[in-house]
């Protein structure tokens, strides 16, 4: 089942992002509208569509949604521009934030030790045997 991701510019100006699994992703902005349900958009009506884009899975689209809610404003706004340019020099310099790295599992640690010779430090030392006596 697929579904829309979609961006509000709401009347004070910010934007919200959502997704829904309505095929026509005008019904969900009219339900915002009418505030058929509390929530940011309720209170900040009228809210009007600058962005969708459809996905053939749903959770693609929540996923794109949660992507683009990490999002500066800039590279918002540069997304409904269409400013592919923009959106990828936005995406380069990044928000100034250190990446993490990916977690490595203990396999890996220990092969990473192993291959510059040094002892994985969770790795308990061998027993001694009767030649190390």
């Amino acid at each position: 089942m697929g579904g829309w991701t979609y961006m509000l510019r709401c009347a004070d100006g910010s934007f919200y992002v959502g997704s829904t699994s309505h095929g026509d992703v005008n019904i969900r902005v009219a339900e915002h509208n009418e505030a058929r349900y509390v929530g940011y958009t309720s209170s900040r009506r009228p809210a009007n569509l600058v962005w969708s884009k459809w996905f053939d899975d749903l959770r693609d689209a929540h996923i794109k949604e949660r992507q683009i809610k990490g999002w500066s404003r800039g590279k918002k706004m540069a997304l409904i521009r269409g400013d592919i340019e923009e959106l990828m020099r936005l995406s380069r310099r990044g928000s100034g934030k250190q990446k993490s790295l990916p977690r490595l599992s203990k396999r890996q640690m220990t092969d990473m030790f192993h291959s510059a010779g040094i002892r994985h430090p969770e790795v308990a030392a061998p027993r001694p045997t009767k030649e190390d006596e």
